[in-house]
This record gives structure tokens, sequence and C-alpha cells, in this order.
């Protein structure tokens, strides 16, 4: 059961409390309320027991607290589940398909394939599919295993010379097999100078995180300057795309 409307911004106040807020100016200014919605709040957590004198959640309001969260997550929880058993997925058929036919659903190379047999979270064939073909897929059920790739990130010196080819080159031969991204002017003419062509060249940074979530691994080179403007990007990446981690090599 949801808690009432106007139990809501009681239970973010308390949550805040709960995570070290203490200020009502500094809860305000976290949920985007008047100072005196949230003062009004306190006194009635206060009155409650929910909170001491001290502004510090106590166990009759962290038992609320969390009773109140768990109820919400069931909620949300139950109600997504039956989101997903109507939504439509796009899958590649492994193999000829009828429509109704139960299939089972695995990835492979990046993409999710359609299989008429063997293991992987199972759904339903919405349209006929040849082999190779595009077939629709409604009442996923279970989950779908996908073997987290790789992202290493190899930072070569803005100049390049013999030897940071030749490191370069081992270095790339050792962490093989990876999709290979250039960032910057730097890393493609780093990788086009020992006779490898990047598999992505745009926006590679995002495009080598959405690679490793899919399944692959991924080698993107670029200079030291140039990580330097996306050095504040990366974290957000990684909490975007987790658990994938960017592993920083420097080449120099």
């Amino acid at each position: 059961m949801l808690p009432k409307p106007d139990q809501i911004n009681q239970i973010i106040v308390l949550l805040n409390i709960y995570h070290g807020k203490r200020k009502p100016s500094e809860i305000a200014r976290e949920m985007d309320i008047t100072l005196q919605g949230v003062i009004y709040h306190i006194k009635n957590l206060r009155k409650e027991d929910f909170i001491d004198d001290e502004n510090r959640i106590t166990k009759k309001g962290f038992d609320f607290l969390y009773r109140q969260l768990s109820d919400m997550r069931e909620f949300i929880t139950s109600n997504i589940l039956d989101l997903d058993s109507v939504m439509v997925w796009e899958a590649i058929a492994a193999e000829d398909m009828n429509s109704g036919s139960t299939v089972y659903l695995r990835m492979k190379d990046g993409y999710l394939y359609a299989y008429l047999s063997g293991g992987g979270a199972t759904g339903r064939a919405v349209n006929d599919a040849h082999a190779g073909g595009l077939v629709d897929i409604t009442g996923l059920s279970g989950l779908i295993d996908v073997p987290f790739g790789k992202l290493s990130v190899l930072v070569i010196p803005d100049s390049i010379d013999h030897m940071v080819n030749d490191k370069l080159k081992k270095t790339i031969d050792g962490l093989r097999p990876a999709l290979l991204a250039a960032m910057g002017e730097a890393g493609y003419v780093a990788l086009n100078s020992i006779g490898l062509k990047p598999d992505i060249e745009y926006s590679a940074l995002q495009a080598a995180f959405e690679a490793c979530v899919r399944g692959q691994n991924a080698i993107l080179v670029t200079s030291r300057r140039r990580l330097h403007y996306s050095m504040a990007e990366i974290p957000q990446l990684e909490n975007r795309y987790s658990p994938v981690k960017a592993n920083i090599i420097d080449l120099s």
C-alpha cells in the first residue's frame, strides 16, 4: 500500500534526516519546497517521535521509514513487472519462428537473439519471422544474461613516435578480442599508424560504454590532452552503464 499523499513529503524529509541533513534550510533546498513547509513536517515528525530534539532519526522513525519505503518498493516493482509483461521488445530471430511461439532470449555479439530452445529469459513471439529477421517479443519473463564487456582506455602521449606505436600495438594485442574506438584525431592517427582501423569513431567514449554493457570488450585510444576534457564525463557514464568501469592505461 502506498502512503497517503500528505505523508510523501514527510517521508522525504525523514529520508533526508536519515542521510545526515539536519538543517531545515538544507532539506528545503534539496526538496525544492519552502522552509516553512520543512519546519512544519519536522514538527510533525518530532510529535510522532520519529526524530529527537536534535533532528536525529529515532528507532521508531527508522522503522516507519523502512516500512513505508518497503511498501513503495513492492508497489513499484509489481507494477513495473505488469508493464514489462505487455511491452514489446525487439530481437533478432536465430531461426524461423511463428507468431505465438515461446522463445528464449540470449545475447550474442552485442545483440538480443530469440531462440526456440535453450536457456535464458522467455517470451512470446508476436509475429512470424525468418532466421536473421526481426521478431517482436512480449510477455518477457526472467532475466537476460548479459556478460558485460571490459573497457580499456589507452592514453597515448600528445606526440606519437615509434616507441609509442610499439607499446600501443603490444597493449592492444594483449587486450583483444575487442572493438577498437578512436577518440579524437590523435587516437585515429595512432591506430592507423599501426595498421588498425577503428570500429568506433564518433561519440567514441559513450559508444565504447554502450558496447561493453551489451557484452563486447572495447579498447578506446585517445591522447592525454583529449582525455582531460572527458574526465568529468567518465564517472557519469560509469554510473549510467553500471557495472562497466573504465580501466585507464597510460602508455607514456
